[in-house]
């Protein structure tokens, strides 16, 4: 597992400077996190996504839904209406249950009935322990027990005050910081200047498990209004395949200018949210944190709690109808006989999970990419740290208290998945490595692998 061989008091930031001694680039250490992708080719096609689920116990549920969905189109298969209804029972219960987490901080009562809840609505759709074992091709295991339903249903009001309660603490936190002037703790940046990516209906308005992909420039403009996964490899590729940090980018504007960010933030920015309490406070997180470039310093903690409540409102939907206790839990699917590609996607905690599996029609995977929200934010989190670093900042002044508070912060604005992540505040452990820009070698490109 990923939490047990990564050490949380490990994490590395690289600061590049010039021979004058100011900061040319930042970045987050990823080599303790490598890819996985080439561990998997030559497995059998249909117990790859329980492989992967394990390397990284982590984000263990989007991994699952993901990979389940990539068989699904190598297979030709679309789940029922109950499966389907099951597995956004288990997506949105695992999300609140993550958030959860970081919301321990800001009211330690109202986060742990989140946790609960969020416990509680993965068990009732079938996975009771860290790994999911609910969704399979075609569909889930089984239905929701009506007992469970009930249960569920009976903590839904105090798991929705709990999250309301937190956003909107969360949402002071981020007016009043976004308000204040700049000072050696305090971030200089205006807003991040790439795109925003993440699932949605098509209708174009945010699902965590949604269909279709958006892509939103920083400017508003709508690049990709809603996007099926076989049209992944002509919207985005790696600069770097294989790598780490592959930095990816969106194919239509290059590698340079076409740099991107998932997760909370992008949630929000893609589009109204479809349920009503969420959807006031997402207007209210826009009004104060946001910007035409992207929000302020952050802004992301203030979007997790907005997206956790969504995540509670989606739950109190799925319980309301029938679909979660009635109905077929899977249709019979064809298998992997075929060759093909098949990309399956979620929106998990952090952010859009992409998995991507070819075979060659044997029941053998030939090739495999995993994209994670940490590879795809890497971009984003070197620009945060390069802002915490940079001229007037607190690392800059020598200030070691607050410019390790100051990295941190970048840190869990763009939340790797990494366990330094969950860190107390003033725990991170991060460690500074300074090298001059001049010597930094372009990292080596990989031969392709199909």
């Amino acid at each position: 597992m990923l939490d047990e061989i990564v050490d949380a008091y490990g994490a590395t930031v690289v600061v590049e400077r010039d021979a004058q001694g100011r900061p040319a680039a930042a970045r987050f250490d990823l080599t303790g996190l490598p890819r996985v992708d080439a561990m998997l080719v030559g497995q059998p096609v249909a117990g790859v996504p329980a492989l992967v689920e394990r390397l990284c116990g982590i984000c263990p549920a989007a991994h699952h839904l993901a990979g389940v969905r990539a068989l699904e189109a190598l297979a030709g298969t679309e789940p029922t209406a109950t499966g389907t209804a099951v597995r956004a029972l288990l997506h949105h219960g695992a999300t609140v249950e993550t958030h959860a987490v970081r919301a321990a901080a800001v009211d330690p009562g109202a986060a742990a009935v989140l946790r609960a809840f969020g416990r509680a609505a993965s068990a009732a759709a079938g996975s009771p322990g860290h790994f999911p074992t609910t969704a399979v091709v075609g569909g889930v295991t089984g239905a929701v027990p009506a007992q469970a339903r009930d249960d569920l249903a009976a903590g839904l009001g105090a798991a929705l005050e709990a999250a309301v309660g937190i956003a909107r603490q969360e949402l002071v936190y981020a007016a009043e910081r976004g308000a204040a002037p700049r000072s050696a703790s305090t971030s200089a940046s205006t807003g991040y200047h790439g795109a925003d990516i993440a699932l949605v209906r098509p209708d174009g308005r945010p699902d965590l498990l949604g269909e279709r992909l958006r892509v939103v420039a920083a400017d508003g403009t709508v690049l990709e209004p809603a996007a099926f996964p076989a049209a992944w490899d002509d919207l985005v590729a790696e600069s770097v395949p294989g790598a780490a940090a592959p930095r990816p980018y969106l194919v239509a504007l290059g590698p340079q200018a076409g740099g991107y960010r998932v997760g909370p933030v992008s949630q929000l920015r893609i589009g109204p949210l479809t349920t009503p309490l969420a959807a006031g406070l997402q207007a209210d997180w826009a009004a104060t944190v946001g910007s035409r470039q992207g929000p302020r310093p952050g802004g992301a903690r203030a979007a997790r709690a907005v997206v956790t409540v969504h995540c509670v409102e989606v739950i109190a939907g799925l319980l309301a109808g029938d679909a979660l206790t009635t109905g077929a839990p899977r249709c019979e699917a064809d298998g992997f006989d075929r060759p093909g590609v098949g990309v399956g996607w979620a929106d998990g905690p952090r952010g859009l999970l992409v998995h991507r599996y070819a075979t060659d029609g044997t029941g053998t995977v030939t090739q495999v990419t995993i994209l994670t929200p940490t590879a795809q934010n890497e971009r984003w989190l070197a620009e945060l740290l390069l802002d915490a670093v940079g001229p007037g900042a607190a690392v800059a002044t020598g200030d070691v208290s607050a410019g390790q508070a100051a990295l941190e912060d970048a840190v869990r604005e763009a939340d790797p998945c990494l366990p330094c992540s969950s860190a107390p505040v003033g725990g991170m452990g991060l460690q500074v490595l300074t090298v001059a820009a001049s010597t930094q070698p372009e990292p080596a490109q990989p031969e392709p692998t199909d």
